[in-house]
């Protein structure tokens, strides 16, 4: 819908938004926050927002590891939605992808049948084959949701493909804490060359990719150091080899010192969508060596970004580009803190996605009221440098100037 079919004012808009002048409250409904992963990550990101239109609350629906406990996890949430249905306005459901259509999707359904007004955001890596695997499930879920927030046109794409809801694309949030500062001087560079690996250490974030990449770089740089921070993937282990130093999980405070202080860090995935280590990297002004998967297009003008191509490539011609990507890193002297600091601001920062998911929200109470209305003079004001563009079935989609 365009600005010219339905222009509502601002002051309807934002009127729309409130209860006796108090801020709506919004479910944020997926990982606890404080636990390991993307998710946990965008949820704990997203709870730090400061809006006068709408209050952001954790609802767990699960913890990692977990397993079939998570159901139980999921129900007790169930209970607790149903029980202060009086008072939270908006239910915002965290999916991925296989289990979680079920598990979130059914606090999902829940929040439809108490008719409340339901955001989707997609974090699925594998969500295409996801939607080929389970069509009719997928369907059915994200046609119970009024917005389908996705991380990058490719998921909006998929969703416009399969679903009427409509799509918006959000990125994943920082908040100011997260970026270098400005003030003071700034974390002092390892002095030989040091690449960080930071997620799931297994076979989809590529850590073995970069174990068979390893040898050519430490032979071009002796004294090159590999570190690697993350939790093992069920039945992965990791082997000890010069130059490599595994860290563990480390808290997100921890894995920051690290990612500042690092030559790069290095995600050479299988499968992604758009990773929050790679969005901590951008914001302490450290480069990155990414594979093209997931929604890797956000990220192609980023400074001192390294692509890796995977298509058509045998996983030993892989292996080669990585260490080429990662000796030219080690060889690169320019430093990009200032401009890719900057550049992340632009995309990442709080103060931008807040805006836009306020806008998310207003869109969805507005349906509830009223109707489904054209982007406000909110949205205008707000995220200018966010312009709206239709996605293939007509709905708007946020592009963040990508």
């Amino acid at each position: 819908m365009s600005d010219r079919e339905n222009p509502p004012t601002a002051m309807a808009s934002l009127a729309s938004t409130k209860v006796g002048g108090n801020p709506k409250i919004v479910l944020q409904i997926g990982p606890a926050p404080g636990t390991s992963g993307g998710i946990a990550a965008v949820i704990e990101e997203t709870l730090k927002f400061e809006s006068a239109l709408f209050e952001q609350q954790a609802c767990p629906s699960w913890e990692p590891n977990s397993k079939f406990a998570s159901f139980a996890i999921a129900a007790r949430t169930a209970i607790k939605m149903c029980g202060s249905a009086r008072r939270w306005a908006v239910a915002h459901v965290h999916l991925s992808e296989y289990g979680s259509f079920i598990r979130e999707g059914f606090l999902l359904v829940l929040s439809k049948i108490l008719r409340k007004p339901t955001v989707v955001t997609l974090h699925g890596a594998d969500l295409a084959k996801h939607v080929a695997k389970y069509p009719l499930l997928s369907k059915y879920v994200l046609n119970r949701a009024d917005l389908v927030l996705c991380l990058g046109k490719n998921h909006a794409e998929i969703v416009s493909a399969i679903a009427g809801t409509a799509t918006q694309v959000v990125a994943n949030p920082l908040s100011s804490e997260a970026f270098l500062s400005v003030d003071g001087a700034p974390p002092q560079r390892e002095a030989s060359p040091t690449f960080l690996f930071a997620g799931e250490v297994g076979t989809r974030k590529g850590h073995d990719r970069l174990i068979n990449a390893w040898p050519a770089v430490h032979a071009r740089f002796p004294d090159a150091n590999l570190l690697i921070a993350g939790p093992l993937a069920h039945g992965y282990s990791v082997t000890p080899q010069d130059g490599i130093i595994y860290l563990g999980n480390l808290t997100r405070e921890a894995l920051r010192e690290k990612i500042a202080t690092a030559t790069a860090v290095v995600l050479p995935s299988r499968a992604e969508v758009l990773p929050m280590a790679l969005i901590e990297s951008h914001a302490q002004g450290t480069p990155t060596v990414y594979t093209k998967v997931g929604e890797w297009q956000v990220f192609k003008n980023a400074p001192g970004m390294r692509l890796v191509d995977t298509d058509l490539k045998s996983e030993s011609e892989i292996a080669a580009s990585l260490a080429d990507a990662l000796i030219d890193c080690a060889s690169d002297s320019h430093d990009y803190r200032t401009e890719l600091t900057g550049w992340a601001r632009k995309t990442f920062s709080s103060d931008v996605v807040s805006a836009q998911l306020d806008e998310a929200y207003d869109r969805v109470v507005s349906k509830r009221v009223g109707g489904f209305r054209g982007p406000t003079l909110w949205r205008k004001i707000k995220t200018a440098i966010v312009p709206a563009t239709p996605l293939r079935n007509g709905t708007a989609q946020t592009m963040e100037g990508q």
